[in-house]
């Protein structure tokens, strides 16, 4: 019994010999440059897997022919609680004596022997200016409605408001009191008229006549990007196929992905244009008193206009208190007024003699000539 026990103690010692005697080689290896190699081995798959997922992710949210997808609910721009006369010009009591005999607001004006003359593109090839171009321009305005986010309540945004715009235009004319005597003084104007004109336009009117302006998407690309996108939207799908089961994804390796399906590009919900609860004025045009003399002898509210010997001329267009309104979309659930025009009293006293309010026009071989177009309160909506 001893024996054997000893024999079972010698060979347990002998393995454990046997053991500890192991070439050295059989341990695990501690060699820095594999761990460095197989942790850039690792971050390298790690980057990829963030790349093809960070492209995935781009064209499931919409990439953009600028692969940008759509923007983030909080990446929106707000809207405001409350907008009141923004973007809105208001000229009041706007006055052009242009190539004229006026007397304003108590005044007397006598010349003698003194002409007033205006030519408009002077220098042009004919040298003695151009009648095509603007020669006396007042109170005349442009606006470009807004295409921002709309406000809960927006009033008067956008919109137009002139009071008592006068212009005197290659003529004979007095205002509230005035007198006016020239002798031998003709007056003369050589190009267009244009007095209180307003002209708004939609926020999605064509920019520089070459494209379309729209906030959201554009919907078009030129062929050659077209057919980048295609290619790398292929690549993006066969890397993905890759990391999975090729036999899976064999068939799929020209599909197109997530923004085909959805129509080329659809806003994000988020993305829709918003509407205001109310929305009253916003986009038209008010004009009150807007007179404009042109080529005339126009006396008005207690004036006196005796012109001798001293004919007005214009060669050109009178324009006055002229609207034209793009109407714009829809931007209130209640809405009122948006895109109208209030014009009250428009006055043009074109090629004419005449006496307006309580006045007194006496011209002695004094003739009034208009070569032109005359055109006063003509209003335009669409």
């Amino acid at each position: 019994m001893q024996m054997k026990k000893a024999g079972a103690v010698a060979t347990g010692a002998l393995a454990t010999m046997a053991i500890m005697g192991a070439p050295a080689a059989a341990a695990p290896s501690t060699d820095a440059s594999a761990l460095t190699q197989a942790g850039a081995s690792t971050e390298g798959k790690t980057t990829s897997m963030r790349q093809v997922g960070a492209n995935q992710l781009k064209l499931a949210r919409g990439g953009g022919f600028d692969n940008n997808g759509w923007d983030a609910p909080w990446d929106i721009d707000s809207a405001s609680v409350v907008a009141l006369l923004n973007g809105t010009v208001v000229n009041v009591a706007a006055l052009q004596q242009c190539g004229s005999t006026s007397g304003n607001v108590v005044g007397i004006s006598v010349p003698i022997t003194s002409p007033n003359t205006v030519v408009s593109g002077f220098g042009h090839d004919d040298g003695y200016g151009h009648k095509n171009d603007i020669a006396c321009a007042n109170a005349n305005v442009k606006i470009k409605q807004t295409d921002k986010q709309a406000a809960i309540l927006g009033v008067g945004n956008d919109s137009a408001i002139n009071i008592a715009s006068i212009q005197s235009c290659g003529s004979t004319d007095g205002q509230v009191v005035g007198i006016t005597v020239p002798i031998t003084s003709p007056n003369t104007v050589i190009g267009d008229c244009q007095n209180s004109n307003i002209e708004i336009n939609g926020s999605d009117e064509w920019d520089n006549d070459d494209h379309w302006q729209e906030s959201a998407r554009t919907e078009a690309m030129p062929m050659g990007q077209s057919l980048a996108m295609d290619k790398a939207r292929q690549a993006l799908v066969k890397k993905v196929g890759a990391l999975k089961n090729r036999s899976a994804w064999a068939n799929r390796a020209n599909a197109r992905v997530a923004p085909q399906a959805r129509g080329g590009g659809w806003d994000a919900p988020w993305d829709q244009d918003s509407v205001s609860l109310i929305s009253a004025l916003n986009g038209t045009a008010v004009q009150l008193i807007t007179a404009q003399a042109c080529g005339s002898t126009s006396p008005d509210v207690l004036s006196v206009a005796i012109p001798i010997t001293s004919p007005n001329t214009v060669i050109g267009d009178c324009k006055n208190a002229n609207v034209k309104i793009s109407k714009d979309d829809p931007k209130g659930v209640i809405a009122a007024l948006d895109n109208t025009s209030l014009n009250v009293l428009p006055l043009q006293s074109c090629g004419s003699t005449s006496a307006n309010i309580i006045a007194a026009a006496v011209p002695i071989t004094s003739p009034n000539t208009v070569i032109g177009s005359c055109y006063n309160a003509n209003t335009v909506i669409d």
